[in-house]
């Protein structure tokens, strides 16, 4: 089986952090085309259908009613996969911001703070490493996951994509379930929830399995060329 370009929409249309920043996100933008990657930043949201993978980094605007409809058909029905990605005790409103199209898929965004005073980047208990890598692991075995909140499950059906090490703890006592989602069999469609949106740019993007990572994570076709 041979793998197909991947066609990535990097939404602004709910002013995320823009793919196209230099400063945070150039190795991102330079190196997916190696793993068969293509990200174009997107500002109309009708364009974002014609995407493989819809990526909302950081939103700042909560979704409409309307808009989750969208989003919920483009993974139940068509077979798309969405991303949506926060930050650490609810910055900037952000869980409450994700949760109004993460509750739509059986999770929400907790406002906590997820720390690891043993698994860590150079001592830093907010640089949190992890091995407990469920899905997109082919060639990962450690990730480093900076300034990230834990995520709720509400529905029995979510996957756990990453979680924490026994040694990580939330400062609101939860379950550290880092990355999760959720998978429509009908139609082959994935909406994933990561913690932290920052596990990707320039500053982490480079360290450990962070690159590889998350390649596999992006990379979804429901066509692949055989």
């Amino acid at each position: 089986m041979t793998k197909g370009i991947c066609r990535v929409g990097w939404s602004i249309t709910h002013q995320e952090f823009t793919v196209t920043d230099y400063y945070y996100f150039s190795v991102l933008q330079k190196k997916a085309p190696e793993f068969g990657v293509e990200i174009d930043e997107v500002s109309e949201w009708e364009k974002l259908s014609s995407y493989d993978t819809v990526v909302f980094n950081y939103p700042e605007i909560p979704f409409t009613e309307e808009e989750v409809k969208f989003i919920q058909d483009l993974v139940e029905n068509k077979g798309k996969k969405v991303i949506l990605l926060g930050y650490y005790k609810n910055e900037d409103r952000i869980a409450d911001t994700c949760n109004t199209l993460a509750r739509a898929f059986g999770m929400e965004l907790n406002g906590d703070e997820v720390t690891d005073k043993v698994n860590n980047h150079k001592g830093d208990p907010y640089f949190v490493v992890t091995t407990k890598i469920r899905r997109y692991k082919d060639g990962v075995e450690k990730v480093l996951l900076p300034c990230t909140a834990s995520i709720k499950p509400l529905m029995p059906d979510i996957k756990v994509v990453v979680r924490g090490e026994d040694t990580s703890l939330s400062n609101q006592g939860n379950y550290t379930l880092l990355i999760a989602e959720h998978f429509a069999p009908k139609s082959g469609g994935y909406f994933c929830l990561a913690g932290t949106c920052v596990f990707w740019d320039n500053y982490s993007i480079e360290l450990y399995d962070n690159l590889k990572f998350s390649m596999n994570l992006l990379y979804h076709k429901t066509n692949l060329l055989l």
